[in-house]
C-alpha cells in the first residue's frame, strides 16, 4: 500500500515536473532568441555607426555643398558610395545641408535640392551634434521610396568641418532577420526537454525510496497520534468517572446524556464533524465541577444565591480547562454553552437563539431531561410524562424549538432502551468512534 502510494506520488511529481520544464523550455526557446536578437541589434547599431563614421572621415569632401555645385568632380566619390552601399547592405545614403536641404540621395535622386524642415531626427542631430541609430518604420515623406523594405536601421551622423556641423549623413541599412528554427534554438529546446527525462531515469529510484520512507513515517506518526488521542481521552474518562463517584447522585449521567445527544443529533441530520463535537462535549460537559467545592456540589438542599453563582462558574472553569488541549478543545461549545437558553436568559454569556452552537442547544435539552428523570440528593425522579411536559413548556424559551420537536418524536420506550444499553455496554465505543472520525476527517481534532 505504502509502496503504491509512493510510486504514485513520484510519478505525479515527475509528470508535473516534466510538464513545467517543457513549458519553460518552450518559453526559453522563444525568449532566448529574442534576447539574443536584441543584443545583436545593439551590436549591429554600434558597428554600423562605426563603419559610417570611418567612411565619412575618409571619403567626404571638406564642403558637402561641392557635391551639389560640382557633381562632375565627385564621380569617384559617388562610385565609392555605391560600393559602400552594396557591401554595407545599405538601401539609402543621403547627405543633408544644415538648413535641412537634401544635397545628395543615392536611391531617390528626386529628393536632391528639396528641404524637409519637419524631419525630427535630423533636427535633433543638428541640435545635439551626436550620432544616433534606431530601428524605424519608413513613414516619413522623404522615405516613401523605402517603404517596401519594412523596418530599417536609420542612422544620422553629423559631418564636422572646422568645429561646425557642415552637414548630416542619413543612411539606411537592412536589419538582420530573426530565425526561431536556427540550430542554436533547436539545441536549446532539445536540451530543455531532455532534462526531466534524465531526472526521471536517474533519480526515480532514489525518490521512490525516500517518498516511501516519508509515507511510512507519516503512517506511523498518524497511528501514534491517534493512540495518544485515545489515551488522553481515556485519562479524562477516568477523571469524569472520579467526578461522578464524588457526586453519587450523578452516577451514569455523563454516559446517558452522550447517548441521548447522539440520538437527537441523528434526527437533526448533524454533519459528521458536529456529531463528534457533540459526543465529546456531552461527555465532558461537567468537567468544570472539579473546581467546585464539595459543600456546594453535594449540598442536599437548595443552593443560596451566592452558592448558585459559584456553581454556575463550572461552565467557565470547564471551558478554561479544555480549550487549549488538542484532543478536548472541540468539546468547548457544549461545555461552555450548555446552560445558555434560547430566549437569552441563560449563562454564562447570555447567548440567544442560533447564537448558541447547535451542539450546545441539543445538549441543553438532554441535560435537563436526564436531570429530571434522575434521583438527586435534593429530589426524587420525575415521571416521564411530567418530564416531557416540562420540556415542551420550555420550547422557544429554554430550548431550541427544532431540538424539542426532534426529542418529542422519541417514545418513552426508545429513551428507556437507550439508557438500558448504556448501563449494559457503556459508551466507550461511541466516544472512541467520534475521535477516530475526527482524526480521519482532518488529521487533527481542532
Amino acid at each position: 500500500m505504502t509502496e503504491s502510494v509512493a510510486h504514485d506520488l513520484i510519478r505525479t511529481f515527475f509528470r508535473r515536473s516534466f510538464l513545467m520544464t517543457a513549458i519553460v523550455a518552450v518559453i526559453l526557446s522563444l525568449l532566448l532568441p529574442l534576447l539574443r536578437y536584441y543584443s545583436d541589434i545593439e551590436t549591429y547599431k554600434e558597428e554600423s555607426l562605426r563603419l559610417l563614421e570611418n567612411f565619412s572621415r575618409k571619403e567626404l569632401p571638406p564642403d558637402p555643398y561641392d557635391i551639389l555645385r560640382t557633381p562632375e568632380k565627385h564621380e569617384d566619390l559617388l562610385k565609392r558610395i555605391a560600393v559602400f552601399m552594396e557591401y554595407g547592405n545599405l538601401v539609402e545614403f543621403k547627405i543633408w545641408a544644415p538648413d535641412t536641404t537634401v544635397l545628395y540621395a543615392h536611391t531617390d535622386s528626386s529628393l536632391t535640392g528639396l528641404s524637409f524642415p519637419s524631419n525630427k531626427h535630423l533636427l535633433e542631430t543638428l541640435s545635439s551634434g551626436t550620432m544616433r541609430a534606431e530601428i524605424e518604420e519608413m513613414t516619413d515623406a522623404e522615405n516613401r521610396a523605402l517603404q517596401g523594405h519594412g523596418k530599417l536601421l536609420e542612422m544620422y551622423l553629423p559631418v564636422w568641418r572646422k568645429g561646425k556641423i557642415a552637414g548630416v549623413l542619413e543612411v539606411y541599412r537592412k536589419t538582420p532577420q530573426i530565425s526561431f528554427l536556427g540550430t542554436h534554438n533547436i539545441i536549446i529546446v532539445l536540451l530543455s526537454l531532455s532534462i526531466p527525462v534524465l531526472l526521471y531515469t536517474l533519480l526515480y529510484g532514489q525518490f521512490k525510496v525516500a517518498a516511501g520512507e516519508i509515507l511510512l513515517y507519516h503512517v506511523e506518526l498518524n497511528k501514534m497520534y491517534k493512540s495518544l488521542a485515545r489515551s488522553y481521552f481515556d485519562a479524562v474518562r477516568g477523571l469524569t468517572k472520579a467526578l461522578e463517584l464524588r457526586d453519587m447522585g450523578t452516577e451514569g449521567h455523563s454516559e446517558r446524556v452522550v447517548a441521548y445527544s447522539v440520538s437527537i443529533g441523528r434526527r437533526l441530520n448533524l454533519e459528521e464533524r458536529e456529531m463528534s463535537r457533540l459526543v465529546i462535549g456531552s461527555y465532558l460537559h461537567d468537567i468544570g465541577k472539579i473546581g467546585v467545592s464539595d459543600t456546594i456540589l453535594l449540598k442536599p438542599g437548595p443552593l443560596t444565591h451566592e452558592e448558585r453563582k459559584i456553581m454556575e462558574t463550572h461552565t467557565v472553569k470547564g471551558y478554561e480547562l479544555i480549550k487549549d488541549i488538542d484532543f478536548l478543545s472541540l468539546g468547548t461549545e457544549v461545555v461552555y454553552g450548555h446552560h445558555e437558553k434560547w430566549d437569552g436568559s441563560g449563562y454564562p454569556r447570555g447567548l440567544k437563539g442560533e447564537g448558541i452552537h447547535i451542539t450546545a442547544r441539543i445538549f441543553a435539552l438532554v441535560d435537563v431531561f436526564d436531570a429530571l428523570m434522575s434521583r438527586r440528593p435534593y429530589k426524587e425522579p420525575f415521571p416521564f410524562g411530567e418530564t416531557r411536559a416540562i420540556i415542551l413548556e420550555g420550547r422557544g424559551v429554554h430550548f431550541d424549538p427544532a431540538v424539542v420537536d426532534a426529542f418529542m418524536e422519541m417514545s418513552e420506550r426508545e429513551l428507556a432502551d437507550i439508557a438500558d444499553e448504556v448501563r449494559r455496554t457503556g459508551i466507550h465505543h461511541t466516544v472512541n468512534n467520534a475521535i477516530e472520525k475526527l482524526l480521519s476527517i482532518t488529521g487533527d481534532v481542532r
